[in-house]
């Protein structure tokens, strides 16, 4: 049986999908981002505005749309307008991963836990050779 609480729930979960789907202007790696560029770590940050490190946290990694009074005060603390934070990170500042590459990466999160630890080893030691040879 539905009832009107169950109802409730149940449009709030729908607008939960929806809003997942869509994902709205405001993006938390954009915050990260303008974050790590201005040099301040999540808790600098959160006591410039008044929220905890976790608050930082959730709005960069979780959040897709936090209260505009907060978005003002995180704008504000890290010295840029609020459209800075709704606008698309250009081009040139994201890392082009090769997709072969990535889908592979995502396949290993499936691997048990030494066979990662195995598999990062591998790559540290590739990396540190390659590192040396451009010397």
């Amino acid at each position: 049986m539905i009832n009107a609480w169950n109802r409730r729930c149940y449009k709030k979960v729908d607008y939960f999908i929806i809003m997942q789907k869509i994902r709205p202007a405001f993006l938390g790696d954009k915050l990260k981002s303008i974050r790590l560029e201005s040099g301040l770590t999540q808790t600098e940050l959160g006591k410039r505005v008044g929220l905890s490190r976790r608050m930082v946290l959730h709005y960069e990694k979780y959040a897709t749309n936090p209260p505009a009074d907060k978005v003002a005060l995180i704008a504000a603390a890290l010295g840029v307008k609020i459209e800075a934070l709704l606008k698309e990170i250009p081009a040139s500042k994201k890392t082009n991963i090769d997709p072969k590459f990535a889908r592979k990466l995502e396949k290993a999160k499936s691997l048990p836990l030494s066979d990662r630890q195995l598999l990062e080893t591998m790559i540290d030691s590739l990396l540190k050779k390659n590192k040396k040879s451009r010397q």
